[in-house]
């Protein structure tokens, strides 16, 4: 959506202590971009490879009765209630909801970068307006253990 030379205007900025985590982080962001360049993506399983179990411990693994039980109190819940009860909210993303996210998301990724000495950030182009937002990329963040810091993804600064 920007100028060729533009800096990227899009971006989710996040706070780095640990320089063996945001390497750990920049790979997966390598490995999902190279995938979402290319239109191939790689099996399921095979994304485990990428996250070591601090990772791993931040997404919802829920079993399929957790998941069941999950899905029938949201459907028996009245609208207004889906969207403003937090108890209906999964208590985190799931890992392969994440990867499908990446999947669908109507955004070019650009770069997973240090700004600073303590601050990283993740750039990317949206393809069109609305595209989704931004909340497979703060969950990438978030699992590699870093604080987001600072969001513009076109919805709302934050």
């Amino acid at each position: 959506m920007g100028m060729p030379g533009d800096a990227p205007s899009f971006f989710v900025a996040f706070s780095v202590d640990d320089d063996e985590r945001f390497d750990a982080l920049c790979a997966a962001f390598e490995a999902i971009k190279h995938d979402k360049d290319t239109g191939e993506w790689r099996d399921e399983e095979d994304w485990l490879a990428y996250f070591d179990d601090d990772a791993l411990a931040h997404f919802w693994w829920p079993t399929k009765e957790e998941k069941d039980e999950h899905w029938r109190r949201w459907e028996n819940a009245p609208i207004p209630e889906r969207l403003t009860d937090p108890a209906l909210e999964p208590p985190s993303w799931d890992f392969l909801s994440m990867i499908g996210a990446f999947q669908d998301c109507e955004f070019d990724l650009l770069a997973c970068r240090m700004v600073d000495e303590q601050s990283g950030r993740i750039e990317f182009d949206p393809q069109a307006f609305p595209y989704g937002g931004s909340g497979c990329l703060r969950m990438l963040v978030r699992a590699f253990g870093f604080e987001v810091r600072e969001v513009e993804d076109g919805y709302l600064r934050r």
